[in-house]
């Protein structure tokens, strides 16, 4: 009896056992035709009012592509057209399309409006009006080679997650002592997005842009992952603020930012050993954070080399980059 229940538990113990479903990282959407056009349009916009902006890498080429897309239209559709922009121009473009209400909601119904025909009962009426107007020529003239863009971009970052994305997860989770969603963070790609190339806004909105060249493979993979952190940007910030508290001083405005550069940038380097982390490759510090690198190499990197909590590092970052409070 005894060997006939040892035969019994050896079969069961050594039976192939069910593999735990593996953790959903980013969800990526593609084929959103009316937040491909709307962020198009806004791009567009800003470029009309001649906003500084325009003239950032992941933007600039916009009008150029304006171009080559009308040139497969007809006057009419081309005056169709020339309208929506100005439309855009003249409202939705002078916003940011992050911070300033009502555009975070807007594209947020945009991402769940997908390629649907209509948008009517989705967006306010004068956004829809004019998007609507602008549809058919936008389909004609430029959504082919957008579309087509997003899909490529997709293919490429989905293999970079598939291979290091666990190991970046982990590292990111483990380093912010913050929970990744068990269902993954939704990544809406877009020819254009802003000025940045891609931007997190609440609502766990991330939009990347496909023809951005700074979002293109492990920059891309980089920017995905600094998005999706963006999403913690309140908890961080007041783990930061009660160390600032604790002495006295003030919390730096762009610190939590320069920390997820920072971090999402060491991450993938881990991972990919050539690679030369977003804020070094395309002169991030040089835009007036080089104190803040200075010290994260004094204070964070050592904790991401596995010294100290993160309170500790917290600490000691603040304690390198806290303002004193005025005096009176």
């Amino acid at each position: 009896m005894k060997a006939l229940v040892l035969v019994s538990c050896l079969v069961v113990c050594l039976a192939p056992q069910p593999l735990a479903a593996k953790q959903q990282i980013f969800v990526f959407h593609t084929d959103e035709f009316w937040l491909s056009l709307h962020h198009f349009l806004y791009v567009l916009g800003r470029a009309e009012n001649k906003e500084r902006d325009s003239s950032r890498e992941a933007v600039v080429g916009a009008p150029s592509d304006e171009q080559r897309g009308l040139s497969r239209l007809n006057t009419s559709e081309r005056e169709i057209w020339r309208k929506a922009v100005s439309a855009y121009a003249s409202g939705v473009s002078k916003k940011d399309i992050v911070f300033d209400d009502p555009l975070p909601e807007i594209t947020k119904a945009l991402t769940r409006a997908g390629n649907i025909k209509s948008l009517s009962g989705t967006v306010d009426p004068t956004i829809s009006s004019i998007l609507e107007s602008a549809a058919p020529i936008y389909r004609k003239g430029w959504w082919a080679q957008h579309n087509g863009a997003n899909m490529k971009w997709q293919k490429t970052i989905q293999s970079l997650v598939d291979k290091h994305g666990t190991t970046v997860m982990a590292f990111i989770t483990t380093t912010y002592k913050m929970q990744w969603p068990a269902n993954g963070f939704d990544v809406h790609i877009s020819a254009y997005s802003n000025w940045a190339g891609a931007y997190s806004t609440k609502g766990n909105l991330l939009v990347l842009s496909s023809l951005d060249p700074s979002t293109q493979g492990a920059y891309g993979f980089e920017t995905i992952f600094h998005e999706g952190m963006h999403q913690w940007d309140e908890q961080i910030q007041d783990a930061l603020i009660e160390q600032a508290k604790r002495i006295g001083k003030y919390f730096p405005r762009g610190l939590s930012h320069s920390m997820i550069f920072y971090t999402a940038g060491e991450a993938v380097r881990r991972v990919i050993s050539d690679h030369v982390p977003y804020a070094e490759k395309f002169g991030v510090w040089q835009r007036g954070m080089e104190s803040f690198k200075v010290a994260l190499d004094k204070a964070w990197k050592p904790y991401l080399d596995g010294h100290g909590t993160r309170d500790e590092a917290f600490a000691a970052v603040i304690t390198r980059t806290a303002i004193a409070p005025p005096k009176h």
